[in-house]
């Protein structure tokens, strides 16, 4: 289900590169699936009382760029919060694609979908504003600082209300989080910090690599 969505979403954002009025159309439409996967997931643990402060808050990272792509498709999108989402929250959502840690539901196939869906968008989202012109972003700095800054302040969060946003309390069954936890929650939030800066600096290359390619 994942890579029909990504293979339907990605096919329509890569060819609306250079016709306006489709990208318009393709970009609301993302707006849209957006907003209806976060109302159903939302609206399922409700159906389940399971909405509360533990699941219902979009604090998780992908949770967070569901939100914020919405007025970054319609309207415009801030240089910080394009960077954000090319170098943490699309690639994150696209990992995320293949480690699923979705909420049980008494409507798995729905809630699934949701998911998928919500993951697949946050992830062409930073795809779909390059196709539409904006640079690739190069350096990774100032989107460290604001992820670790949002960091911080979840880990407060989790720390006053004993949630697990970021998965910083603990990490989700069946995703490679859990053998980086099994070692200690010290090594644990190291290993992640790690990670991170990791995965920011080979970004970083790919798309001054990219960008020098398309250049040419």
């Amino acid at each position: 289900m994942a890579i029909l969505l990504l293979a339907l979403w990605g096919g329509a954002v890569w060819l609306s590169a250079g016709r306006p009025g489709y990208e318009a159309a393709v970009r609301a439409a993302m707006a849209v699936g957006l907003a209806a996967s976060m109302a159903v997931q939302t609206a399922l643990l409700r159906l389940d009382g399971q909405l509360t402060l533990q699941t219902g808050l979009p604090l998780h990272l992908c949770g967070l760029f569901g939100v914020l792509s919405i007025p970054m498709l319609l309207w415009r999108a801030p240089q910080p919060l394009y960077e954000l989402s090319a170098f943490l929250a699309g690639p994150a959502a696209a990992v995320t694609l293949l480690f699923p840690a979705v909420i049980e539901s008494s409507c798995p196939m729905l809630m699934r979908l949701a998911f998928l869906q919500l993951h697949a968008l946050v992830a062409l989202t930073p795809v779909m504003l390059w196709r539409a012109g904006k640079p690739l972003p190069t350096d990774p700095q100032r989107a460290l600082v604001l992820a670790s800054g949002y960091l911080v302040a979840v880990a407060a969060f989790n720390r006053a209300l004993g949630t697990n946003y970021l998965f910083l309390s603990a990490a989700p069954a069946g995703t490679p989080l859990r053998w980086l936890a099994a070692r200690g929650g010290a090594y644990y939030l190291c290993a992640l910090a790690m990670l991170c800066m990791t995965v920011l600096r080979l970004l970083a290359d790919a798309y001054r690599r990219a960008a020098i390619s398309g250049n040419r």
